[in-house]
Parts: C-alpha cells; structure tokens; sequence
C-alpha cells in the first residue's frame, strides 16, 4: 500500500478504491486504472503507470507478492486493499469482507510502517506518501507536465503544494548567480 501510493502519488480514496479489476500487469510495469479522483470532472477515468524497478522495494513486485499472498484472483472485481484476519486453522491470513480499508486504518497501518523504519510517525499524514512521491520526482529533474500528469493535479499551483525542497536544492538557486 505505501510503495504504491508512493510510486503513484496517491489519494486515500484513489488507493482504497482499487479494485482487482482495475490493475494491468506487464513485463515493465502495472497500469492503475483510478476510476474517481476528484480532479476526474467527467468520471472517465484516468490510467497511472507504476514501472518495475527490479530493486527489494519495487512497488510492482511487492503488489504482486501481496496479490498472490492474499489470494485475490486476476478475475476479481474485489477491493485489494481490504482488512484482513489470521486463521489459526491455516495459520494464514484471509481478507476479510467486501469493503475497502477505513481512513483510521489505513493511517495506522501507515504511520506504523513509517515508525517501523525509523521515522518520526508524528511528523506523517496519509498525504505524505503522495507528497513525498511528488517531492521525490521533482528532485529527480523529472518534467513539470509529466508529473502533473502522473499525479492527476489540475494546476501548477496544486502541483506545487507537494514539492518540498531541501537545503541543497535551495542554495542552488543562489549559487547559479555566479556571485
């Protein structure tokens, strides 16, 4: 769920709502169909590609681990994101009901795997996955238009919003006046 919403810049409600259905895996990467977004006016729908990394943290791998662990067939129409409970019986876990995912739980899941690599969880929100996604992309030199696009924003300005630069990203602009 993090490394998606990451890659993808994701909303809550886009990557709760993702269904089975909605995920198109190739050699090279997953398409993402986000069928609401609320900068979708005309609810048509709009496609996020997600490459394969081939790296340990490669959010198209890691989905498709999660897809085979959980059981959810290609053919479902299913939420992917679901909660999910251990079946002593099997000692595995099931997803549990129809339903996607809480906002609260959702948070918590997030904010714990935060914590559980060394951050700050206070300092984290649901959005930060897609700000840090965008955040990282901009400092990657990635073009304006394709990560305006990528991250579904309607504005330059809202685009902006996300994008935080660091202290070496900022001297630059002073260093480049050749004073």
């Amino acid at each position: 769920m993090c490394l998606i919403s990451y890659a993808g810049f994701l909303r809550f409600s886009e990557m709760v709502n993702l269904k089975r259905s909605d995920l198109k895996f190739s050699d090279s990467h997953v398409s993402l169909l986000i069928t609401k977004s609320k900068t979708d006016h005309y609810r048509e729908g709009t496609q996020v590609l997600i490459a394969r990394t081939d790296t340990q943290t490669c959010p198209v791998s890691m989905l498709e681990k999660y897809l085979l662990l959980s059981n959810i067939d290609a053919s479902s129409s299913d939420y992917i994101f679901r909660s999910m409970y251990l079946c002593k019986k099997s000692k595995s876990y099931k997803l549990r009901g129809l339903k996607p995912l809480s906002y609260t739980r959702v948070r918590e899941i997030i904010l714990s795997a935060l914590e559980s690599i060394g951050l700050d969880k206070s300092k984290f929100g649901l959005h930060s996955l897609r700000s840090g996604g965008a955040t990282a992309a901009a400092s990657a030199g990635i073009q304006d238009r394709l990560f305006k696009k990528h991250g579904r924003w309607a504005s330059d300005k809202a685009k902006d919003g996300y994008v935080r630069e660091n202290i070496k990203e900022k001297l630059t602009v002073s260093k480049s006046l050749g004073i």
